[in-house]
C-alpha cells in the first residue's frame, strides 16, 4: 500500500503542490479545490502539509453508504467512484483530518494520482514524498 508522506520542516508554504493537484484534478489553479491543505502555526512560521493518510482501517470507506469509495489494487490508494457517489458528504464528516471535499455533487480526495502525484513532482523542496511498501 502507497501513501504520502510530508515533511513539515521542508515545507515552505508555497502552494504548489496545491496548484498542480486542484488544476489535475479540476482541471484549474484554486488551492482550496486541492486535495492536500497546508496549515500554519499561530506564528506563521511552520507549514504543515496535510495529506489522506490512506488509511488502512478507513472510516470514510466503511461510512460510505453507496460503497463509492474503494481500494484500487494498482495503488493501495483509496479511491472514489463518481458513478456512484451522490454528494451526500457522510465520508467528508467522517475524515477525522479532514481530507475529503465535496464539490459540485461529488466528493474528492486523494488517490495518488494513481501512483505518481504530481503534488509530489511539483514540490521544489520535496516535502512531499510517495512512500510504497
Amino acid at each position: 500500500m502507497a501513501y504520502l508522506a510530508s515533511h513539515f520542516d521542508r515545507c515552505t508554504g508555497c502552494g504548489i503542490c496545491q496548484l498542480q493537484c486542484s488544476a489535475s484534478v479540476h482541471g484549474g489553479f484554486n488551492p482550496r479545490l486541492a486535495n492536500l491543505v497546508i496549515r500554519m502555526s499561530d506564528d506563521a512560521l511552520v507549514h504543515y502539509p496535510i495529506v489522506c493518510h490512506q488509511c488502512s482501517n478507513a472510516f470514510c470507506e466503511q461510512a460510505c453508504p453507496f460503497d463509492a469509495i474503494y481500494r484500487a489494487e494498482s495503488t493501495g490508494a483509496l479511491m472514489i467512484n463518481h458513478d456512484l457517489c451522490t454528494g451526500c458528504g457522510v465520508c467528508a464528516d467522517t475524515c477525522p483530518i479532514g481530507m475529503i471535499k465535496v464539490v459540485g455533487k461529488k466528493a474528492f480526495k486523494c488517490d495518488l494520482c494513481q501512483g505518481t502525484p504530481k503534488c509530489v513532482a511539483a514540490c521544489p523542496v520535496d516535502a512531499l514524498e510517495l512512500i510504497a511498501h
